[in-house]
């Protein structure tokens, strides 16, 4: 934890220049506690610095990235849609499967044993199915919007860093970061996903064969 103190300087032509600072919130540190002392300018720079790791090189690789994210929602959501298809018309076929076992024993095609095997194999496929269509779930236009909108407030971070005010900055911590260091001369954030994704991306390299 740190906290925050302004100190007042007399200047010898008069007047009062203001420093703002941050330091640890110990007050009793132990021995080996390094001194942090932070001028606020400094901490505020470090802060924007580490924001922008967040963004990509150039606004060619912003499109890039913004359209392949786009592209494997529509893919995840075609994937899903297709697996639930499957499962319902599996169910519908068990239910078949299902009438013709009964009239298959009720004709005395097939013995009492093999028909409880077979009926209690259907019924445990049946089950398999309706639990997973009853926990499946489908991706929601929500669900795109908000993964875009985390995008988005990736590439602008630092400029809406520099135009909030304090309550609205500390909430830009929380919500890209787990924990905070602040050590004698490092200022270490620690991100939340999908951010850490985002700040230790591959580099990429541009080229004209557009490779990435």
């Amino acid at each position: 934890m740190i906290t925050g103190e302004r100190i007042k300087r007399k200047l010898n032509g008069g007047g009062v220049r203001i420093h703002d600072y941050y330091r640890c919130a110990n007050n009793y540190p132990d021995d080996d506690h390094p001194s942090v002392r932070w001028r606020a300018d400094d901490l505020e720079d470090a802060i924007i610095a580490d924001l922008s790791k967040l963004k990509m090189p150039d606004e060619e690789v912003v499109q890039w990235f913004r359209a392949s994210l786009q592209t494997a929602f529509t893919d995840i959501g075609d994937l899903q849609r297709n697996q639930r298809a499957a499962m319902t018309k599996r169910r519908s076929e068990l239910a078949t499967m299902n009438d013709r076992l009964l009239n298959a024993f009720l004709a005395g095609s097939i013995d009492e044993a093999t028909f409880n095997a077979k009926l209690a194999a259907l019924r445990d496929e049946a089950a398999q199915i309706e639990e997973t269509l009853g926990n499946a779930t489908a991706l929601e236009p929500a669900d795109v919007r908000a993964a875009l909108a985390v995008f988005e407030f990736s590439q602008k971070a630092p400029e809406i860093w520099r135009g909030s005010k304090m309550l609205q900055k500390r909430r830009i911590l929380e919500t890209l970061s787990l924990n905070r260091k602040l050590g004698d001369v490092t200022l270490v954030v620690e991100k939340r996903k999908p951010f850490d994704e985002l700040a230790k991306r591959l580099s990429v390299t541009s080229s004209r064969g557009d490779r990435i």
